[in-house]
């Protein structure tokens, strides 16, 4: 008897002490952690706006290899969800995908797992180029398995395989945009062109704000040319200087009007030859390729600029959600080098 009774105040002790942790342990579990990827942010949100790939740079198929893997809904399509089950180190659970906002390159999904639910969510953000992933996942834990996550190590478990997830998506994603960047082959065209007429303000810009300065004027000068333009909204560049990160530029709308709007001027592209190439993609790094062609056959054909760099945005990307398929015409205005003078013997 006397032992049961030691036994039995050992178990209160227990309880008590499980009590008061569960009371005082923190009742919500918060995990972020961000990579940057030097990869377009095309190729990333393509590796994971579905679970069929998302699935390709999960961890878990390590501590797994067995693991089961369902999928269910439309693939990438809100609704959509995952099942997995697996050993004790996986587990069990759904993912389901509450939120796929391409635009803004968001996603969100509601988890649940053998030892609760929560949600977890990803952005995408542009910078410069290369595309920086933000994940998170939030979790409420109330009494008692706030003291489970607490003694099995919740957190630093997710908080590494976040880490594992980041890592593997890092290589895949890198890797495809290297390949992409190898494969791609831009066809140089001359083409005679007239003269054109635009409207804009010349600005020297900080390549690195260059994205705000397009949300911010391009949207303005359309507004204040909508009833007068006579073809695709543009940018003109006269410089792009790298070594110190600035471009004089200008938001440019190719227009029929005799007066410009004001605080703005009109510019000129000459009549002759044009380079041009059509790129078909995202507004970032990518795009540097298809002007190193452009830069490459002015070179080889003993060519000089004779007037601004202009791209002409021929897809609206507010009607056409994939990146892919925005077209863009790159144009340089061309005129043969004189050709050296004799020398005397």
């Amino acid at each position: 008897m006397k032992v049961l009774k030691v036994l039995g105040i050992l178990l209160l002790v227990v309880v008590v002490i499980w009590l008061i942790a569960s009371l005082i342990l923190p009742k919500e579990m918060n995990v972020a952690m961000e990579e940057t990827i030097d990869a377009p942010i095309a190729v990333v949100w393509d590796n994971v706006s579905t679970y069929e790939k998302a699935d390709n740079w999960s961890p878990w198929y390590e501590a797994d290899p067995d693991m089961k893997v369902t999928f269910d809904g439309e693939s990438g399509a809100v609704g959509s969800s995952m099942t997995w089950s697996g050993n004790q180190k996986v587990g069990s659970g759904s993912m389901t995908l509450s939120t796929s906002d391409m635009e803004n390159h968001l996603l969100e999904h509601h988890v649940k797992h053998d030892f609760g639910e929560g949600n977890s969510k990803m952005q995408l953000t542009e910078e410069e180029g290369k595309t920086k992933v933000s994940m998170s996942y939030n979790e409420k834990q109330g009494i008692p398995w706030n003291v489970m996550g607490a003694l099995f190590g919740a957190e630093k478990m997710m908080t590494e395989a976040f880490k594992q997830q980041l890592g593997l998506l890092k290589g895949i994603a890198e890797k495809q945009a290297s390949e992409k960047a190898a494969l791609v082959v831009y066809t140089v065209e001359e083409v005679q062109r007239e003269a054109g007429k635009y409207v804009g303000k010349k600005e020297v810009i900080q390549m690195a704000d260059m994205k705000t300065y397009f949300d911010t004027n391009m949207p303005a000068l359309g507004t204040l040319c909508k009833d007068h333009m006579t073809g695709a909204p543009a940018a003109l560049y006269w410089t792009w200087n790298e070594e110190s990160g600035e471009s004089e530029i200008t938001v440019a709308m190719p227009v029929a009007m005799d007066e410009a709007p004001e605080g703005y001027e009109f510019y000129e592209q000459p009549e002759g030859t044009y380079l041009t190439v059509d790129y078909f993609g995202a507004y970032d790094e990518s795009m540097k390729g298809a002007h190193d062609a452009l830069g490459a056959y002015m070179e080889e054909k003993n060519m000089k600029l004779v007037g601004a760099v202009m791209e002409e945005y021929i897809t609206d990307p507010m009607t056409e959600k994939d990146p892919s398929k925005w077209l863009t015409k790159i144009s340089y205005p061309v005129a043969m080098n004189d050709a050296e003078e004799p020398t005397e013997n």
